[in-house]
């Protein structure tokens, strides 16, 4: 950043323009939750066996 400065002749915040803003309102995971699906046990995979060599 020295060097391209020192090429262009300007200081180190001429090329960087800085601005505040206040932030959003982030949504959090503590708001009431939908109730999940009554036959959610049949979206889940089954377990896996694993068998013996025969």
């Amino acid at each position: 950043m020295a060097a391209l400065c020192d090429i262009l002749s300007c200081t180190p915040a001429d090329p960087v323009t800085t601005t505040a803003e206040n932030a959003g309102v982030r949504k959090t995971a503590t708001a009431d939750l939908p109730a999940p699906p009554a036959n959610v046990a049949k979206l889940r995979p089954r377990a896996a066996r694993i068998l013996p060599d025969a």
